[in-house]
């Protein structure tokens, strides 16, 4: 969970790669900011990146085989966008329709709890 203002907010990992704790703050706003660029293009609130793109960094090396962004409202006044990155090592195929309603849904939740 992140946003482009306060940064990382909540991480859970599925393994011991601790190379995204390497990456300074200034270098991880700009990898969320690239990463709520490609989400805005988006009309449905949530967008599949390539394992190769910048947002990988974010992620454990494990995971960056499919990666997901899906929309969440900022915590940090109007101006302010927030995401979650989601990174697996299944392809997106692998994914099915209500594993992305459930993602939507966890979004949903998290505006009612602290979003705008």
């Amino acid at each position: 969970l992140v946003d482009e203002n306060l940064g990382v907010l909540f991480s859970l990992g599925t393994g011991n790669d601790d190379d995204t704790l390497d990456i300074d703050a200034n270098e991880q706003n700009r990898l969320i900011k690239i990463s709520l660029d490609a989400l805005s293009e988006s009309r449905g609130g949530r967008v599949a990146l390539p394992s190769d793109h910048p947002a990988s960094k974010l992620l454990p090396e494990a995971a960056t085989r499919c990666i997901l962004v899906q929309k969440v409202n900022g915590f940090e006044g109007s101006s302010s966008r927030g995401c979650m990155i989601i990174g697996s090592d299944k392809l997106l195929p692998s994914f099915t329709k209500n594993d992305l309603r459930w993602i939507g849904q966890l979004a949903d939740y998290n505006n009612m709890l602290g979003g705008k």
